[in-house]
């Protein structure tokens, strides 16, 4: 007797519908796409028991024709495609005609719909593979997809999935992963009877994620949209600034085509945007829409449809990162007073403060602090105002006033006895022995001494790279895999001003370095062991660490003539951060410093 037999019709359908359905959140990812598809203004979902129970989209779209109604649901049935050429230019975000027969092979799916050009209503119910007649009861407009009891006939599966409140959970984050590309499109969530997600239509895609962004505390004056033409493509970018930040990745959003997709090498786009920006350890909050040529698109390569190939993504990555680099602005924090307290207006809100507060949200809409009430030190949240984005221009112009007053050339280490319509820069102090404390009218300055310093070293090793030899050779023992990478790469160390030679085999010498590295030497070599970059990459990372090491240190006293000389620097660079992205320079302002203690006149 033979060994091989042709599956039973319906075990075949769910081995198939498991690699689309996996949990309730798969449910709702499909329906939405089919009643985005539909071109419907007004979307609202329902779940029961986490989607388990109970799980459906309504919407006010087009609907579907009683002859339709005949043929949906079973495998490979979509208005989406109708040639082999279709495939190549997909303009739907459903389109294999999977999803509802998978639904359907899985629990018990009911489609009601009314066709908005007949008026005819029809609905179908396909109660796990097997199919029921069709009837004539619909909602007024539109098309309302059920699923019920989903996996029950398949225990093995329903005993994978998780509580309900965590299945809810993962469905609201699929919710608002289809609704921020969207934003002319109503989105209402009800889970168990109660309204948690109320996203009315927006006339823009940055108001729409504000509705996010607020949730998470984050201020419209922390956030800039972006826009680029490119020869086949634009892309439009809404990201929060040097003020708020978080330890991961997942606010890094990726569009493609208005789908949210898992495209590593575009999140790598946008944190090299972000550069020095953010310190390191910190991810930006970024939602990239990038709407390209269909004929360049192919999402045909994921059954949850989750990843992408684009022909043109080298291009495309080179675009995101550029629009970052040129329009997201750093922020200087300020100390401000709030509700009789004070606090900084620059640190990102406390994550774990969050994290246990977002389970007591009903509604991800934004609702600032009631006046009159006093917050408790955890809630105590930071925000950026705007960057005064001419203080360093200013003290560089009242330097060159100075000058030409006193008829002589400007003088970098005269910046300290600059004046603006009488307003000193006036060197006070060290505190702590960390931070140097200076005043200029009605503004007082706290710099991070060692940043701020490692920041000047920084510069000045970019644009003076002199070389001193070693009067004995430093020695690098290389595994295969080092050696390698020297041989191919000792002349990007060469420009650097480190000089590398191949004594033998796996064995490499350095006969000179730049003057201000003599006395990090084993923190060069560890450096040249461990190193893995491009000639520009390999450059800005060796010279934040020389600048690290030879900076002034916390905990350095420092003496007054000094710490005047590196404060006329501060206040001449371009960007107010160290090489890791960490911004050094505080702000105090006289009005507020008098808030704080109760002094209004």
């Amino acid at each position: 007797m033979g060994r091989i037999n042709l599956l039973d019709p319906l075990l075949s359908s769910r081995i198939a519908a498991g690699e689309v359905i996996e949990r309730p959140q798969s449910v709702l990812r499909e329906l939405l796409d089919n009643a985005l598809d539909a071109g419907g203004s007004e979307i609202r979902v329902e779940l029961d028991g986490g989607g388990i129970d109970r799980l459906s989209v309504a919407d006010n779209g087009s609907g579907i024709a009683r002859e339709d109604i005949l043929l949906i649901g079973s495998r490979h049935a979509t208005s989406k495609l109708h040639t082999q050429d279709d495939l190549y230019s997909i303009e739907t975000l459903g389109f294999r005609g999977e999803a509802l027969y998978s639904i359907g092979a899985v629990s018990r799916l009911t489609i009601a719909s009314r066709d908005s050009e007949t008026g005819e209503g029809s609905t179908l119910t396909i109660d796990n593979g097997e199919r029921s007649g069709i009837t004539s009861a619909a909602p007024d407009r539109g098309t309302v997809v059920a699923s019920e009891d989903l996996f029950g006939s398949i225990p093995a599966r329903r005993a994978f999935l998780k509580r309900p409140s965590s299945e809810a959970a993962l469905c609201r984050s699929m919710l608002i992963a289809k609704a921020l590309a969207f934003p002319s499109v109503r989105f209402t969530l009800v889970v168990d009877g109660a309204i948690r997600l109320d996203w009315p239509a927006c006339s823009s895609i940055k108001e729409r994620v504000m509705y996010l962004y607020r949730s998470e505390e984050i201020a419209d004056a922390d956030t800039e949209e972006l826009h680029y033409d490119g020869e086949d493509y634009s892309i439009d970018i809404v990201a929060g600034n040097s003020a708020v930040k978080r330890s991961d990745r997942k606010e890094i959003r990726i569009y493609v085509n208005n789908r949210p997709v898992e495209e590593y090498s575009l999140v790598q786009a946008v944190c090299y945007g972000y550069g020095e920006l953010l310190p390191g350890g910190a991810f930006p909050y970024a939602a990239v829409f990038i709407h390209d040529n269909p004929e360049l698109v192919d999402f045909n390569i994921h059954p949850a449809k989750k990843e992408v190939k684009l022909r043109n993504k080298a291009e495309i990555h080179h675009a995101i990162t550029v629009m970052l680099q040129n329009g997201i602005k750093r922020k200087i924090p300020e100390i401000s007073p709030l509700q009789g307290e004070f606090y900084l207006e620059g640190a990102k809100r406390n994550e774990s403060v969050f994290r246990a507060e977002s389970g007591k949200r009903n509604a991800t809409h934004y609702s600032p602090q009631p006046a009159g009430k006093t917050l408790e030190m955890s809630e105590r949240i930071s925000i950026y105002k705007e960057k005064d984005t001419g203080w360093l221009e200013k003290a560089k112009a009242l330097k060159e006033s100075h000058d030409r007053a006193m008829g002589s050339q400007p003088q970098r280490n005269a910046g300290m006895k600059m004046e603006e319509e009488g307003k000193p820069i006036r060197y006070i102090g060290q505190a702590f022995r960390l931070f140097l404390i200076c005043e200029r009218g009605d503004e007082l300055y706290l710099v991070d001494q060692h940043a701020a310093h490692e920041r000047i070293l920084y510069d000045e090793l970019l644009s003076q790279k002199t070389v001193q030899p070693l009067l004995v050779p430093m020695e690098i023992e290389a595994d295969a895999i080092l050696d390698g990478f020297l041989s191919e790469h000792s002349e990007v160390y060469t420009k650097l001003g480190i000089m590398l030679s191949r004594r033998s085999d796996g064995i490499w010498e350095v006969t000179a370095l730049p003057s201000s590295c003599r006395s990090i030497e084993t923190e060069i070599r560890d450096f040249i062991c461990s190193a893995r970059y491009d000639e520009a990459e390999l450059e800005a990372k060796l010279f934040a660490v020389i600048a690290c090491k030879a900076a002034i240190k916390a905990g350095d006293e420092i003496d007054r003539w000094s710490a005047e000389s590196l404060l006329d620097k501060v206040f001449s660079l371009r960007e107010p951060a160290c090489p890791h992205g960490r911004t050094f320079l505080i702000k105090l302002t006289e009005k507020n410093l008098r808030e704080m203690v109760g002094r209004t006149v």
